[in-house]
């Protein structure tokens, strides 16, 4: 469900930024120590600056003028905010040399930077109406930014694989789509063109894929 700006969405959103903060303040603790020991690892120091880029943005996003406040929506936000406490740098194998899932994780950023600048302000963590964007990587997939978020976490789980990190990012990409597609209820609900978009750009995340 969809609703105005009010007193409870601000709360909520407040909230959201405010645990962005603390992960925010974990990555650089946790996965900067963890680089610390081993600067070698160049994907641990990747994943810093990309998680650590997404959720600065998170903090300086323009406050939406529609928001989605469902349960599923609030549930998948705070999974996809917070997932990267669950991965682990330990106890992993690399099913490729590290400069492999670094370039990976590079290519991702790089298309996620794209989409961003695309973006701007409208950039945001719940489901919500911050204005659309059809302009470079949006001609491409309607959700490029979750797009870079998946070339770089591949990169990162062909170095850094487990059972654990596998079963974190699978349960991400779970909150990731439910996260798209209330996206998208939102803005056809809102947003004058949005459909005729959906048309020129039918796939959502992977090109002929999804």
């Amino acid at each position: 469900m969809t609703q105005p700006l009010n007193i409870e969405g601000r709360l909520t959103e407040w909230l959201l930024r405010s645990f962005a903060l603390l992960a925010l303040a974990f990555v650089l603790a946790r996965w900067g120590y963890a680089w610390w020991q081993d600067p070698s690892r160049g994907t641990l120091l990747l994943l810093i600056v990309s998680e650590s880029y997404t959720l600065a943005l998170v903090l300086l996003a323009r406050r939406a003028e529609r928001r989605d406040l469902s349960l599923p929506a609030i549930v998948a936000t705070l999974y996809a905010t917070g997932f990267v406490a669950l991965l682990t740098p330990s106890g992993t194998q690399a099913h490729a040399p590290e400069w492999v899932g670094a370039s990976l994780q590079l290519a991702g950023l790089l298309w996620q930077f794209s989409a961003k600048v695309a973006l701007g302000r409208s950039f945001g963590l719940l489901p919500a109406q911050r204005g659309l964007v059809v302009r470079g990587p949006y001609r491409v997939v309607r959700h490029p930014i979750y797009l870079g978020y998946l070339i770089g976490h591949a990169g990162f789980l062909l170095v850094n694989a487990s059972p654990r990190n596998a079963a974190v990012l699978a349960l991400l990409y779970v909150a990731q789509v439910v996260r798209m597609r209330r996206e998208e209820a939102v803005l056809d609900d809102a947003q004058t063109g949005y459909r005729a978009y959906r048309r020129r750009v039918p796939w959502r995340l992977i090109p002929f894929v999804y």
